[in-house]
């Protein structure tokens, strides 16, 4: 079973590509969130619930979850508005979850570089984007992308050692794979983007689920 799910997962998303190449909306929200819910249901088998450090984890997949089906609707951008609400809080609580560990004070030269690493490309990323922004998501993206900043710093700072190999790589292709979200809505739609991004996140979030094992 273990296997089986990261399987359907990965399959789920391939198929969902597919579907969306061929406009087939209907498929690609069913197989996205038969995706969604291999996740979610690969950390409850691992036993996300037996530590809260899993909770966290937990609660930050079933918000990622509802973020994919909205982000799969087509026609009404409130769609969008609640996708990358959903997406916001997964971020938050992912943070949290790595802050359940502790903060390792022995990683801060680390995260100094790793936040001046991220600065300049969180606001290129922002200054890129500011011009396809209007009304609300002028303020909800850059709040978004410090979102994303937080998230990866609290992630190399965890003290989980079993889990921060997993940890970090999946809070890392998180934060990548936005970026091509991001891509598909504001500056250029075009199947490449799900290629490259929608893979990538799904492997995210399969890696965080792994890590609740890794964490009592």
């Amino acid at each position: 079973m273990l296997a089986l799910l990261p399987t359907i997962c990965l399959f789920a998303c391939a198929i969902s590509i597919a579907f969306e190449a061929k406009g087939q909306t209907k498929l690609t929200i069913k197989s996205k969130l038969l995706a969604s819910l291999s996740f979610v249901a690969f950390a409850w088998t691992l036993g996300a619930w037996q530590s809260s450090y899993g909770q966290l984890i937990f609660i930050g997949l079933l918000f990622s979850l509802v973020g994919d089906v909205m982000l799969a609707m087509k026609g009404r951008s409130h769609y969008f508005i609640f996708g990358i609400g959903a997406f916001l809080l997964a971020h938050l609580v992912y943070t949290a979850a790595f802050l359940s560990t502790g903060f390792n004070v022995a990683q801060l030269p680390l995260i100094r570089l790793l936040v001046m690493a991220l600065l300049v490309p969180l606001i290129i990323t922002g200054l890129w984007l500011k011009p396809h922004l209007q009304g609300s998501l002028r303020v909800a993206v850059p709040v978004y992308l410090a979102a994303i900043g937080v998230m990866l710093i609290t992630a190399w700072g965890s003290m989980a050692p079993q889990a921060w190999i997993w940890i970090i790589s999946g809070a890392s292709l998180f934060a990548v794979s936005d970026l091509f979200v991001a891509r598909q809505r504001f500056i250029k739609a075009e199947i490449r983007n799900r290629i490259i991004g929608l893979p990538m996140y799904y492997v995210a979030q399969l890696l965080l689920a792994f890590s609740v094992s890794l964490v009592f």
